[in-house]
């Protein structure tokens, strides 16, 4: 494996932001049991990261945010239904993320393209 950069190691912990990004429903309409504090792993299967990445993420209102401060850019909504598709960009970065929240967990896909390229899975756990 590679060394990673520090702008890139910032992207995947952003990652975790995303898990609890965005679905296609507008943020009004998203369950209000998805708000909250999440606790984001997000783990690397194919290409030339390292992991795994924390990261801790906070819904409201069915929108996402940082629960720290990353330093990149994050969008995306959570649906009605927990589904999640959102990315996150930062420099050369941008990571692509989808899945499905549920009451207390989540999981799905992410997918990282830029100088390094690397996909893997990503579970997230309710917090409060």
């Amino acid at each position: 494996m590679s060394s990673i950069s520090p702008v890139f190691t910032a992207n995947l912990a952003a990652l975790a932001l995303t898990v609890a990004c965005a679905a296609i429903a507008p943020a009004a309409a998203a369950e209000p049991g998805f708000d909250g504090r999440w606790s984001v792993s997000a783990t690397v299967e194919d290409g030339g990261c390292t992991g795994p990445y924390r990261y801790p993420i906070v819904i409201r209102a069915g929108v996402v945010d940082d629960d720290g401060g990353s330093g990149a850019d994050a969008s995306g909504r959570v649906g009605e239904d927990g589904r999640i598709v959102g990315s996150i960009k930062s420099g050369l970065a941008s990571i692509a993320v989808e899945g499905q929240l549920r009451a207390s967990a989540g999981s799905g896909r992410w997918t990282l393209a830029g100088p390094i390229a690397c996909s893997g899975r990503w579970t997230a756990s309710k917090a409060g």
